[in-house]
């Protein structure tokens, strides 16, 4: 087991107030649940006394180098798994980023633990297991009551103490947390989580999205105009691009990555004739 390494090791007198807890968490993961390795990101878990946020270190990373400069194109970032979730008022709010548009979905979400009487050391923490259904999965959660926040990755809470390790019953989705600090400020996501660079999402109920993503699978550029997508060919001239060869190649994509974390949200896209 690696050992956790903390920026900031907390173990009693956690408050709110007007600071931001911090979790870094670890995400080893399958796209493709055939997969014989994986794929390694990582993630941040931002609580705060009125909202609990989840999303890629990168957007972060990004956003924070675009700040500093001045008059220059802004950092983008192409996390594995672009997962922007905000959890406030009892409602998950779940950013969606589909290029050129960018959608809000909110849900309604929660587990039903099972604590068990499982109990280890993990690193300087004492941990209990407790597990789960959620998403289409059996899910395993060692959390601690060392660290009083009924959070942890993804949209999993409702535990006595943050959750310090978490994966699926078939190691499709394993998430190990890393480190943590306190930043004495609110963290302003407004240009990567609620917004894309100034674009609004628009808010689409769970039936739309399944729809959008069907419709999406079928052309992936209807939404770049009559115009169709513009590239740079290998002399810097601004050209249409193959729209049928992006078109399947995006296709065969969608196929074979079709591993989400909540499985039964995965689309049921057409056969390949």
């Amino acid at each position: 087991m690696k050992q956790i390494t903390l920026f900031l090791l907390l173990i009693f007198g956690f408050s709110y107030g007007q600071t931001t807890h911090r979790f870094i968490y670890e995400l080893k993961f399958k796209k493709d649940s055939l997969a014989q390795k994986y794929d390694t990101d990582y993630y941040i878990l931002d609580i705060s006394e009125k909202e609990q946020k989840f999303y890629n270190q990168e957007l972060y990373q990004n956003d924070s180098i675009s700040r500093l400069k001045i008059n220059s194109e802004y950092n983008f970032s192409y996390p594995k798994l672009p997962i922007r979730l905000v959890h406030k008022d009892g409602s998950f709010y779940n950013y969606y980023s589909q290029t050129p548009l960018y959608y809000l979905l909110k849900t309604k979400d929660k587990q039903n633990w099972h604590i068990t009487s499982e109990k280890k050391k993990l690193d300087k923490f004492n941990v209990q297991k407790a597990t789960t259904q959620f998403g289409g999965r059996t899910w395993e959660a060692w959390f601690t009551t060392d660290i009083p926040f009924p959070y942890g990755p993804y949209k999993f809470y409702g535990l006595p103490g943050l959750i310090l390790e978490l994966s699926d019953t078939k190691e499709n989705f394993i998430f190990s947390f890393k480190a943590n600090k306190n930043i004495n400020a609110h963290i302003d996501t407004s240009r990567y989580i609620e917004t894309q660079i100034g674009l609004k999402p628009t808010e689409i109920a769970k039936n739309q999205w399944q729809k959008l993503q069907l419709d999406y699978f079928v052309n992936p550029l209807k939404d770049f105009g009559d115009g169709g997508l513009i590239v740079e060919n290998e002399r810097g001239e601004k050209v249409k691009a193959d729209s049928r060869a992006i078109i399947e190649n995006q296709q065969n994509y969608l196929r074979k990555y079709n591993n989400p974390i909540e499985l039964d949200m995965a689309v049921q896209y057409p056969v390949q004739k």
